[in-house]
């Protein structure tokens, strides 16, 4: 494809989100690629697969930070929701898809910036739980509708203020789980075409070139400035998609 190097740059930019954020793969590769014109069907199988790859990294390097009884619900609710999302598919256009990951977007970044947090998702307990089920419900739809997982997640690890370590162990095993689960449902419909294996293998050199930069950036970047570009980056990408 003629527009290969500027897939190829969009996964390894991606990479580098997913390993210095612990989340966001998805996000941003899913709306970058909608800009340079790779087609949904072709972009969510594509995307699902590299960002595997880059949740299972973060799974191995963080993997004794796990709590596995924080993330049960979650994890149960998301798998759930799978189906649902990636059913939705076959009813939304693809112009509504993208406004709606343009306004979801936007949401997330308001958000964020806003510090919102509700009583009942910083409470512990029952209330706690019933919160963990709905964010990993929400997270399950929107891997199988629009393969963006980790906005839903990193709201609430965010509510429960959990720490970078914990953060980085605990929301990429739900996400290597649902990215799996849900590349199965693209398998089953036969979204997993030839082409999609094709750009997957010529932008893994630059999924692999990401990787390292990251792995070098991550001792020199200062964690608050670079979440604050990446707002940005995402402010625009959001109002792109959703006008």
């Amino acid at each position: 494809m003629d527009n290969i190097l500027w897939i190829g740059s969009i996964i390894g930019l991606a990479a580098v989100v997913q390993t210095l954020a612990g989340f966001g793969f998805a996000l941003v590769a899913i709306a970058l690629l909608s800009l340079v014109n790779l087609p949904l069907d072709v972009a969510r199988p594509l995307v699902l697969m590299m960002a595997l790859l880059s949740s299972l990294s973060l799974v191995m390097g963080y993997r004794k930070s796990l709590d596995w009884r924080a993330i049960a619900p979650l994890l149960l609710s998301a798998l759930a929701m799978i189906p649902v999302g990636l059913i939705s598919i076959n009813y939304l256009s693809e112009q509504i898809t993208l406004r709606a990951l343009g306004s979801f977007i936007i949401l997330y970044v308001a958000y964020d910036i806003l510090k919102t947090r509700t009583k009942l998702l910083a409470s512990s307990g029952q209330s706690s739980h019933l919160w963990a089920y709905v964010f990993g419900g929400l997270s399950g739809f929107l891997t199988g509708a629009l393969t963006i997982p980790g906005p839903p997640l990193a709201m609430y690890a965010n509510a429960q203020s959990w720490p970078a370590q914990k953060m980085k162990a605990n929301v990429p095993i739900i996400l290597a789980t649902v990215q799996f689960s849900t590349l199965a449902g693209h398998v089953y419909q036969g979204n997993l075409t030839a082409d999609v294996g094709k750009l997957a293998l010529y932008s893994l050199p630059f999924f692999v070139m990401g990787m390292v930069v990251s792995a070098q950036l991550s001792s020199r970047i200062d964690e608050k400035r670079f979440k604050q570009i990446v707002l940005i980056l995402l402010s625009f990408i959001g109002f792109k998609l959703f006008l």
